[in-house]
């Protein structure tokens, strides 16, 4: 393949990728993984399309292809996803950051700035960071990380340098059991698969972190009751608990939240129209 072009090299790795059934836009992930193999902009590849590859260059491309093809994420080839118009550096220690989840920013940052003030703000089960510093890069402070992970905090540490400029305040440990503060609003996409879910994702969603995907029990959630109940003494009075879930767990999430003392519980839908957001506030004196 020395002496390939770069216009041939980007049909030959779309052919493989449509062949293979490995995406649905192959033309793109084509120019992604010569963008990472050569350092061509996707532009400077249509300009410098007759441009020939040197042998270093055919063998980074042809390994990147080769895990493509085995089903490895792309965000996880590339080292990068974006969200909220920003880059996140994500590997195989995090979840990849989804579009749907920009739902869930936008319910807290209108919440917050309905609120007029600086607030006490929180992710639980951060994974990338990309929740809690997106708010912190759009609301111009601090917003606290946790997770159980001690490896996905060493991704959101390393993504809040590159992104807010210094570190933000992280603490390791299962939901907000370890922790004594009060806040204003706690943000989390949890965990909220079932097993039987879990079973049924597709080759490439298996090759991230388990721990970040199943909710346990019979309806995947576990860890949102769990959530919800410890969040009842981690909110200050009229705080706000926002969570993503599957459409198919709204309504009883919102029975959750009803039951454990949380008012004017509401559903927010995602892009696709589906409701993917329930949250709700509440008040110390009716729990």
């Amino acid at each position: 393949m020395v002496g390939t072009s770069v216009g041939q090299l980007r049909t030959y790795c779309t052919k493989a990728l449509r062949q293979n059934n490995i995406t649905e836009t192959p033309e793109l992930e084509a120019r992604l993984l010569i963008e990472k193999a050569t350092d061509l902009t996707q532009v400077e590849q249509i300009l410098h399309s007759d441009r020939l590859l040197d042998g270093q260059e055919i063998l980074i491309l042809k390994g990147l292809l080769s895990q493509r093809l085995q089903a490895r994420p792309i965000a996880y080839i590339l080292g990068t996803k974006e969200f909220y118009g920003r880059p996140f550096f994500v590997d195989e220690r995090v979840l990849i950051p989804r579009p749907d989840t920009e739902t869930l920013v936008e319910v807290a940052l209108s919440h917050a700035r309905n609120r007029g003030e600086k607030l006490s703000i929180i992710d639980v089960c951060t994974g990338s960071g990309c929740i809690g510093i997106t708010l912190a890069c759009e609301l111009g402070y601090d917003v606290h990380l946790s997770d159980i992970s001690l490896d996905a905090l060493e991704v959101a540490k390393s993504n809040a340098l590159q992104l807010v400029g210094h570190e933000l305040p992280t603490s390791r440990g299962n939901l907000l059991s370890t922790l004594c503060s009060k806040y204003d609003i706690i943000v989390s996409n949890p965990p909220y698969l079932t097993r039987e879910w879990c079973e049924a994702v597709t080759d490439e969603v298996k090759r991230e972190p388990l721990l970040a995907l199943e909710g346990f029990g019979s309806d995947g959630l576990c860890i949102i009751r769990a959530l919800v109940e410890q969040s009842t003494s981690r909110l200050r009075d009229g705080g706000a608990l926002m969570m993503e879930c599957d459409y198919r767990q709204v309504d009883a999430v919102k029975k959750i939240m009803l039951c454990c003392g949380f008012g004017m519980v509401k559903s927010e839908c995602d892009l696709t129209g589906r409701e993917r957001v329930v949250w709700g506030t509440h008040n110390c004196t009716n729990s």
